[in-house]
Formats: structure tokens, C-alpha cells, sequence
């Protein structure tokens, strides 16, 4: 499975505000482009951090087939399956939890979608591997991950993440508690994950660029 990523950056390094709240960094041309990267993937993967504060499906523009939206949380807490996200008859589903559901709140989400359970208690498969392993069941070939840091982080980690791309846009948010572009506990300097400079655009005051995985870590 080739994975990839793409998420817009502050200056900074931040992907969003210390609230979480909704804050679009990019430009339309910006937005443009990630539908253009959505077209080229089977399903687009998100954290709970990032479903509360968009609310809506991931779409490819007007495509007549879309990606499966995948969503990884804990216990789905703060999330409501009357959100729009949940609404739209044209995408498929795939909720992966990692804690223990109220019945009544399971069965709720098990009419609009698949909730399929991972086993966080288990070091031999990462959360990441049983992702992928679930993904391909469903005949996921391509896979999108757009967020947030948390996601990122479990995927980098493993060095699970084949491409990156990363829209820099003129704006610093600052602060400890904002999220960046991939949070965690973070690597010691020889496990950190190197990738290379495979393009790179400037357009107007935002740049965006495409690194591509290597097989060297550390120094």
C-alpha cells in the first residue's frame, strides 16, 4: 500500500490554532490541490481531533467515485453520527476505535458506517499496521492521510509514510499546545525518520512541496 500525506503548515510548523478549531491556513489554489491529491488516493485517513472540527465528508471534487473516509479515535467522544460527515450517501465509512463503546452508541454509528476494533493493548501489530491490514481488506491500494499530528505520528513512527506533501503558508501561529505537522512522544536523534526533496512550487506567498521516504535514519 502507498501511503502519503498532505497537510498545510504555519511558518512555524503548527497545523492549526492551540483551540483546534476549524482555521483554514491555505489559499483556494491551496484547496484546489488537495483535490487533485484526494483523486489519486482510494480512501483519505483522519483522527477524531481533525472529524470534530471540519464535521463533513473528504471529497474529490464531483467525482463520480470517491475515497473511503476513514476516521481513527478512541471512543469517538465529541463526535455525533448526525454530523454531515456521517449524511452523505456517496461515501463509504470506516471508523477504527481503540476503547470500549456504550452499546447504544455503537449500534448508533454502526448505521452509517463500518467500526471496526483495534487492539491498542498489543505492541507486537502497531495501531498503524491493523490500519493497513483493515484497509486492504477493503481493496485500498492508495491511502491519504491528512491529519492530524497525532495520525501522522503513528504512522511516521513506523516509517510508514511513503510521501509527504506540505503546503507552507505565510502565517505563524505559535504556542506549545498547537499541533504540528507530527506530534507524539518524538524520536531520538537515531531514530529520525529522513525523507528527500522530490519538488518544490512557489505560488504567490505559499510553497509547496513533495518529500519522498528514504531508507536512512538518524544522522
Amino acid at each position: 500500500m502507498f501511503i502519503f500525506s498532505n497537510l498545510a503548515t504555519s511558518i512555524d510548523g503548527k497545523i492549526a490554532t492551540k483551540s483546534r478549531a476549524l482555521f483554514p491556513l491555505g489559499t483556494p489554489y491551496d484547496r484546489r490541490q488537495m483535490i487533485v491529491l484526494r483523486k489519486k488516493c482510494d480512501a483519505i485517513l483522519m483522527g477524531a481531533a481533525t472529524l470534530r472540527a471540519w464535521r463533513k465528508p473528504c471529497k474529490a471534487g464531483n467525482s463520480k467515485t470517491q475515497p473511503i473516509n476513514v476516521v481513527l479515535s478512541s471512543k469517538l467522544e465529541g463526535i455525533s453520527p448526525e454530523w454531515d460527515f456521517f449524511k452523505d450517501p456517496d461515501i463509504m465509512r470506516i471508523i477504527f476505535i481503540t476503547g470500549r463503546l456504550h452499546k447504544k452508541k455503537f449500534e448508533a454509528f454502526t448505521k452509517c458506517c463500518t467500526v471496526i476494533c483495534l487492539n491498542k493493548s498489543t505492541k507486537r501489530i502497531p495501531l498503524a499496521y491493523q490500519v493497513i491490514k483493515a484497509l486492504a481488506q477493503f481493496k485500498v491500494k492508495r491511502l491519504l492521510v491528512e491529519g492530524g499530528g497525532g495520525v501522522m505520528w503513528d504512522f511516521i513512527s513506523h516509517n510508514l509514510i511513503d510521501e509527504i506533501n506540505i503546503t507552507l503558508t505565510p502565517r505563524v501561529l505559535g504556542g506549545t499546545e498547537a499541533p504540528t505537522l507530527v506530534d507524539g512522544p518524538g524520536f531520538e536523534s537515531k531514530q529520525v525518520v529522513n525523507f528527500k526533496l522530490k519538488k518544490a512550487r512557489k505560488v504567490a506567498n505559499e510553497l509547496y512541496l513533495t518529500y519522498r521516504k528514504t531508507s536512512h535514519r538518524g544522522k
